[in-house]
């Protein structure tokens, strides 16, 4: 099966970083507080790593990047 799925960037920089928010649908611990059925965010960064190997006598360069969460912290409503 087979559907149009949403566009997302792929060429983040080395460095960048977001905000994204979650749902606790399970228990999480935050800052010294537990929290249950409540939003919280979390601040991540991009990291891209370089590995530089041989493969079949020639060198070969791999970047693997993903998003690394840096801290958590719970949203109070106003």
């Amino acid at each position: 099966m087979k559907w149009l799925a949403k566009h997302t960037k792929t060429d983040y920089s080395n460095g960048a970083t977001r905000l994204k928010r979650f749902f606790s649908w399970l228990p999480i611990y935050i800052s010294g507080k537990m929290i249950w059925l409540e939003m919280y965010e979390v601040l991540q960064v991009y990291e891209i790593k370089t590995y530089a190997v041989i493969i079949e006598d020639k060198e070969v360069v791999f970047k693997v990047s993903n998003w690394v969460n840096l801290s958590k912290r719970i949203i109070e409503w106003q």
